[in-house]
């Protein structure tokens, strides 16, 4: 009688053609995140500096620019999730994520984007 080793440890194998595809579909994961992280930076990079006698218009402006950065880092969290990367506080610290871009991940409020157009 032969005792043969169960099937979850044994390697998997897999065709040449899956295994060619699952290396396609990595390459424009991996792609994908970098343009984000690219946008995520030119966002982060146009936020103006807060000042404290700021007219409503600079404020506005502000807000607009916060709120585009926080769904430029949303995008690139999503992306990473997908990639497999589960842990974000040590990127968002070495990116240099203010709090309240942190504060404001997810997308754009349709009435900002609509009040910064009117003005």
């Amino acid at each position: 009688m032969s005792v043969r080793p169960p099937k979850a440890y044994s390697a998997q194998q897999t065709d040449p053609i899956t295994a060619a595809l699952e290396q396609e579909i990595l390459g424009e994961k991996i792609g994908t995140l970098s343009r984000l992280n690219k946008k995520l930076e030119t966002a982060l990079k146009r936020i103006p500096v807060q000042e404290e006698d700021q007219t409503e218009e600079t404020q506005l402006i502000r807000q607009l620019r916060v709120a585009e950065a926080g769904e430029a880092l949303w995008h690139v969290t999503i992306q990473r999730e997908l990639c497999g990367l589960l842990k974000h506080q040590a990127f968002f610290n070495e990116m240099g994520v203010p709090r309240d871009v942190r504060l404001s991940c997810g997308p754009v409020p349709a009435a900002l984007r609509k009040q910064f157009q009117k003005s």
